[in-house]
């Protein structure tokens, strides 16, 4: 990670005051902020089972944490760019703090309050909804301009370890400890993460000045419409917003609907299929952006990288689905060797683009609008989350679990062409690092409330 060091007498685009100590700081609290909620999720999600026994409100809760997180990214992305970055990942700590304290409280003591656990994930969804974009978007200031593609790569692994490590630490805590000790540990554990944000210094970079920020509704109505102008105004990043959509459109319903109903309905018996196969995905995820991903950016380069990371996501799908029309109501153990094999390969697929076009917005995006970009592109391509699990089992109920993983997987496939014959986004992936710092307020100046002149000659 020594190579993330900028040089403190690098200028403005490569300017890091914190170092690579601070970086590491940041990323460690992520994680740590990341294995917690989800450890409170899963708590809540014991706890509510456990005194309603009612599946049906279980669903309903998680939604609701989805939702908050979903649409957090889109409504106050603006935060972090009208405010101090860490002030604002500090506060959506505390909150979490605060809010899995109060949880802790009322599990310790017996009273289970409906109205508090609703409250309490809401709050814990719209905190990761603000904080995680705008950890992405402080890489940027924390790193020299040629590091922040590896930053970008250890923040996905980091990630991908938490994705991970969460489940596997509630439910190893949850069993010899019960909801309440996770609840409690999962909020000192937040609190810790606040703990090592307030350790970071400001950067220089971070002092917000110029005009008097608007308050109060004002100034959420105009920092939202300010995100979904910006994204809609450049481009390239209008069109990967797309392709992302129909990605996750086919991502998510595939390990929440198909491939659960899949295992259940061929291995009834066999649990253990469900849990490798869906962490062999995660798996992927960790392997690809740890070493599989720099070094296909190395060989390849980002644009071809990026291709290839629809098609390996895509293929993966359909090989999993083909493979268990193959094996039929067979050997348990070929369908789950070859299956996780696959989806490992769809996981690497996924690091493949998330990673490159990190990057590219991170660079390209000028701080002012950054988080915002971050954000909203991510909320963007969450919205359709739900629509793809209805079709999903829509296509599922009318044709097969195997069909529809294989249509699904035909349909991110399907991406991989879209992208290769869009000029405009295979352009920008292709450039260097060092062409790609604020390129898009150059290009596209009238996306970020500036001078539109250049802009009808970018777009030719």
């Amino acid at each position: 990670m020594t190579d993330l060091l900028a040089d403190p007498q690098a200028g403005p685009t490569g300017r890091s005051p914190s170092g690579v100590r601070d970086f590491a700081l940041l990323q460690t609290a992520a994680m740590c902020g990341t294995v917690a909620t989800r450890c409170v999720e899963i708590a809540l999600a014991w706890w509510v089972l456990a005194e309603t026994g009612n599946d049906a409100l279980l669903g309903a809760l998680l939604a609701l944490a989805i939702g908050a997180d979903v649409l957090s990214r889109g409504t106050l992305a603006w935060l972090g760019d009208r405010f101090a970055p860490r002030t604002v990942v500090l506060c959506c700590f505390v909150g979490s703090a605060l809010a899995s304290g109060l949880l802790t409280w009322l599990a310790f003591s017996g009273l289970y309050q409906l109205w508090a656990v609703v409250l309490g994930i809401a709050l814990l969804g719209v905190s990761l909804g603000v904080r995680e974009p705008l950890l992405m978007s402080m890489i940027r200031s924390m790193v020299r301009t040629s590091s922040v593609a590896s930053a970008v790569r250890i923040r996905s692994t980091v990630m991908s370890f938490s994705s991970f490590a969460g489940p596997i630490a509630a439910g190893a805590l949850i069993g010899p400890l019960g909801h309440a000790a996770v609840l409690g540990t999962a909020c000192t554990v937040v609190a810790v993460s606040a703990l090592m944000v307030v350790l970071l210094p400001t950067p220089a970079d971070e002092h917000r000045t110029g005009q008097q920020p608007q308050r109060g509704l004002a100034a959420w109505a105009s920092g939202t419409r300010d995100g979904f102008r910006s994204i809609r105004r450049v481009p390239p990043e209008w069109r990967l917003a797309m392709l992302t959509m129909v990605v996750n459109f086919a991502l998510y319903p595939v390990f929440a609907v198909i491939v659960p109903v899949l295992v259940a309905q061929r291995y009834p018996d066999e649990t253990w299929v469900l849990s490798i196969v869906e962490s062999a995905f995660a798996v992927g995820l960790f392997v690809g952006s740890a070493t599989l991903v720099g070094l296909s950016d190395r060989l390849f380069g980002r644009r071809r990288t990026v291709l290839a990371g629809f098609g390996v996501l895509g293929a993966g799908f359909v090989g999993t689905g083909l493979v268990a029309m193959a094996v039929g109501f067979g050997d348990a153990l070929v369908f789950t060797a070859a299956s996780a094999l696959l989806l490992a390969l769809s996981g690497v697929g996924l690091c493949m683009i998330t990673t490159n076009t990190g990057t590219v917005r991170l660079l390209a995006t000028p701080s002012s609008h950054r988080n915002r970009m971050v954000a909203t592109s991510s909320f963007l391509s969450g919205i359709v989350m739900p629509l793809g699990s209805l079709s999903s089992g829509f296509i599922s109920r009318t044709a097969s679990e195997l069909w529809a993983l294989i249509a699904l997987g035909a349909l991110i496939c399907g991406c991989a062409l879209v992208a290769a014959r869009d000029r405009v986004l295979t352009t920008f992936l292709d450039l260097p690092d060092e062409q790609l710092d604020d390129i898009y307020l150059r290009k596209f100046p009238n996306a970020f409330g500036g001078d539109p002149h250049e802009t009808a000659t970018a777009r030719t």
